[in-house]
């Protein structure tokens, strides 16, 4: 299983350049002059492979999947098994497609919150909308979709201090399960939808609906 998911990884990365690469820089505007980031739930590193490239600097990475773990450290990268694990101070952590599996995701957020340093940004990005929750969730291992309310106040439960909340892909409300796309569909969806849907998002639509969450957060 472990090892047909990280085909299924490598398949999307290959297929979804584009989605991807704007994830990151949604991110990473909010960690200017932050040196030492962590990806929470790395996968194969694809997000940090995208992060290097993008701010020069490499970050490093926790998965708990053992595979996975050596693709991550044969693409050059360090990476932690478990928060427990982590002996240092972050000034940032990102997590993309990663909270909404975990079951006691408010547990995590504040341990997350223990590894980070005074003022550290923190970026979380979710698939949104519970009333989207069907069978394919179930089949990805979604414990939830999230409402925006409940994102921002997990957040500041767990002690941080919330900088934004808003709407990524619009359009992908009508086409969020792309990911049981083939890889042309995907890339399909990477060439011609998404970039459409990020405009609308720029536009109004950040405000209003979308198919996942990004939620921007500090250390006091």
């Amino acid at each position: 299983m472990n090892h047909e998911w990280s085909c299924r990884l490598l398949s999307i990365e290959n297929n979804l350049s584009g989605y991807n690469a704007d994830i990151v820089s949604k991110m990473a505007r909010y960690f200017q002059g932050k040196r030492c980031v962590l990806e929470f739930g790395a996968g194969i590193g694809t997000l940090a492979v995208e992060w290097e490239k993008q701010t020069k600097l490499k970050p490093e990475c926790l998965e708990i999947d053992a595979e996975r773990q050596q693709v991550i450290i044969e693409r050059g990268f360090e990476c932690y098994r478990s928060i427990g694990a982590v002996a240092r101070k972050f000034d940032g952590i990102y997590s993309s497609n990663v909270l909404e599996h975990i079951e006691d995701d408010l547990s995590v957020l504040k341990e997350l919150r223990s590894i980070m340093a005074d003022g550290g940004v923190l970026a979380v990005y979710v698939p949104a909308f519970m009333q989207l929750y069907t069978a394919t969730d179930r089949s990805l291992g979604h414990c939830r979709r999230y409402h925006r309310a409940e994102l921002i106040d997990r957040a500041k439960t767990a002690g941080f201090q919330v900088i934004d909340c808003y709407y990524v892909d619009s359009i992908g409300l009508l086409a969020w399960f792309a990911a049981r796309w083939s890889g042309r569909s995907l890339r399909f969806y990477d060439t011609w939808i998404y970039p459409v849907s990020r405009r609308l998002d720029h536009l109004f639509m950040r405000r209003v609906a979308g198919k996942n969450l990004l939620l921007i957060a500090k250390t006091p």
